[in-house]
């Protein structure tokens, strides 16, 4: 079974790109600068055979904007780096990836009226290395 093996290669992808100024959080730390970037939710669903153990895993990462103005544009710019660093076959600790792409992106304003959000969804298959 996988364990946090994935997560760690996101975070890896995401703080080698200086995603965010590197803000890339599992947990926000409380006062945390806007804008940053959350991960570790994920669906994991077995995707194996009689034959080998393999893995479908959906994981979501969040962007997190708090823009004077209340513009989408820093979320969106932000997405934009994200998804190419991500929508690949990330090296995964003791895996093989075997497919990574994009799933969906959805950005939302939050109800305190000041915070863009975005979650974007990607799909990864890894198999054991």
């Amino acid at each position: 079974m996988i364990g946090g093996e994935l997560q760690q290669a996101i975070y890896a992808a995401l703080v080698a790109g200086s995603i965010a100024g590197g803000r890339i959080y599992d947990r926000v730390p409380a006062g945390a600068m806007f804008p940053y970037v959350t991960i570790g939710d994920e669906q994991v669903l077995d995707d194996g055979s009689e034959c080998m153990d393999a893995w479908e895993v959906i994981s979501d990462v969040h962007v997190w904007s708090r823009p004077d103005g209340g513009s989408k544009l820093e979320l969106k710019a932000l997405v934009a780096e994200i998804v190419p660093r991500l929508a690949t076959t990330l090296t995964v600790s003791g895996f093989r990836t075997v497919v990574g792409d994009m799933q969906t992106v959805r950005s939302f304003r939050d109800p305190d009226g000041l915070t863009e959000h975005a979650v974007l969804s990607f799909r990864f298959l890894i198999d054991p290395a």
